[in-house]
């Protein structure tokens, strides 16, 4: 049996498939702020959706926009998960962690360029928390799951740094096979 996740849940706004595959592509690579927005308040509704059928679970103490790597950052000229977490901060009236304090600090292959048995080793060591977030539940916002491997990267590394809970806010998610 494989061991549980180590982040504590995630809620997603799309199945990444036909037409959301298609926005998220847009998002990264054309036409991040304009589509930023749009996919923010789906995914906003989402999170309000599952609030009203778990309401004993608790929001997030802060948001963090799942960081990318200077020379990607440069690459692209932003970071979309960045342009997803600012309105959900607004939105749900949450503080979004400083880029500084929680930072990709090894420049890695594009996970969607591997294939999936890969994307593990691929970002392990990646990541770098320079934050206090002892018993803090973060929310980590990106745009598309498909392994979970980063976030379950990051989570561990968000764990290690202290935090009690780690929840996923993602824009679209691969379901596992058979679902």
């Amino acid at each position: 049996m494989a061991a549980p996740p180590q982040y504590d849940a995630t809620v997603a706004a799309y199945t990444y498939a036909h037409p959301a595959d298609s926005l998220i592509h847009r998002l990264k690579y054309r036409d991040g702020i304009t589509v930023a927005s749009l996919l923010a308040e789906k995914l906003a509704k989402s999170i309000e959706s599952r609030r009203r059928q778990i309401p004993e679970e608790p929001l997030p103490d802060l948001l963090l926009a799942m960081p990318l790597h200077p020379s990607r950052w440069r690459e692209r000229g932003y970071n979309q998960s960045l342009l997803l977490a600012k309105p959900l901060a607004k939105a749900f009236r949450l503080p979004l962690v400083d880029g500084e304090a929680v930072a990709r600090s090894r420049a890695t292959t594009p996970q969607a360029d591997l294939p999936w048995k890969e994307r593990a080793r691929n970002i392990k060591g990646a990541f770098r928390v320079d934050a206090f977030l002892a018993g803090k539940h973060v929310a980590v916002v990106d745009d598309v799951m498909t392994t979970g491997a980063t976030l379950e990267e990051l989570a561990g590394v968000l764990k290690a740094a202290g935090a009690a809970r780690v929840t996923n806010w993602i824009v679209a998610r691969t379901l596992p096979r058979g679902d």
